[in-house]
C-alpha cells in the first residue's frame, strides 16, 4: 500500500454520455427500454503521489483495476475501506413505501451484489446522472452482476453520495428472495429494481458482461491525466 497518500482523498464523479454500442460480446444495454447509457467518470489523485489528478471511467471495479495497473503496490481495496461515507441520516433513504420490483430482470449473483454495495458505500463524491434524463449508468459489475443507477426525472439528477445508490441495491436484496429455480447459472438467483420517491431508481441484474460497458467510451482509451 502507498503510505504517502491521504486516506481521506476526495472522489469526484462526472459522466460522459454514450454515443455508440460495442461490437464484441456486448452487454444487454440499459436496464430500461428506451433509456440511454452513461459511463461514470471518477476524478482521483494519482497513486504515484505526484499531486496530479486522474480521470478514469467505468465501474468502481474498473477504476480499481486501472489504479492497480498504474501502480501495483497501491492497495485501493484498503483505501476504499478507510474512506468515510456520509452518515445514514444525511443520505436518501428507501423504505417500505417505495416501490420495489423483484425478478424483473435476468437473475444476478447475490454475493457479487453485496460486494459491490460495500464498495459503493465507501466512495466519496456526488454522483450525477448524465446531461439529460432517461439514462442509466452501471456503477458496479462483478460475476456478471451489475448495479445500475437510472434517472426517471425530467432533468439531470444529482444525489448526495454513492451510499444512496448502495442503499437502493441493498433494498432490492432485502426485499427480493432468491429465485432458486432461475436456471440462469450457478448462484444467479436475484434481480430487482428499487424506486426512490425523488424519481430515480436502482437496478440489480445478471447477464451483464463486466468487460464491456455496452458503449464506445473513447477510441483512444478511457484514461487521461491532467494537473490538479
Amino acid at each position: 500500500m502507498l503510505i504517502s497518500l491521504s486516506v481521506s482523498f476526495p472522489w469526484a464523479i462526472l459522466v460522459t454520455v454514450a454515443w455508440g454500442f460495442g461490437q464484441d460480446a456486448p452487454s444487454p444495454g440499459a436496464p430500461i427500454p428506451g433509456y440511454g447509457i452513461f459511463i461514470p467518470r471518477w476524478e482521483i489523485p494519482s497513486p504515484d503521489g505526484s499531486g496530479k489528478t486522474l480521470a478514469l471511467r467505468g465501474t468502481v471495479e474498473e477504476v480499481a483495476t486501472q489504479m492497480r495497473d498504474m501502480h501495483p503496490s497501491f492497495d485501493i481495496d484498503n483505501q476504499f475501506g478507510k474512506i468515510a461515507m456520509p452518515a445514514i441520516g444525511e443520505r436518501a433513504t428507501f423504505d417500505d413505501k417505495d416501490q420495489t420490483l423483484c425478478h424483473n430482470f435476468r437473475e444476478g449473483n447475490r454475493t457479487a451484489a453485496h460486494i459491490g454495495i460495500d464498495e459503493l458505500r465507501t466512495v466519496q463524491g456526488k454522483p450525477e446522472n448524465g446531461v439529460r434524463p432517461a439514462n442509466c449508468g452501471r456503477v458496479s459489475c462483478r460475476n456478471s452482476t451489475g448495479i445500475w443507477w437510472c434517472n426517471d426525472a425530467k432533468s439531470t439528477k444529482q444525489i448526495d453520495s454513492f451510499g444512496d445508490i448502495a442503499d437502493g441495491a441493498q433494498h432490492v436484496l432485502s426485499k427480493c428472495k432468491d429465485k432458486l429455480d432461475a436456471n440462469q447459472g450457478q448462484g444467479m438467483t436475484v434481480s430487482g429494481q428499487a424506486f426512490h420517491k425523488d424519481n430515480w431508481n436502482v437496478v440489480v441484474r445478471g447477464g451483464d458482461n463486466c468487460d464491456d460497458a455496452g458503449v464506445i467510451m473513447n477510441p483512444k482509451g478511457s484514461r487521461r491525466l491532467f494537473k490538479a
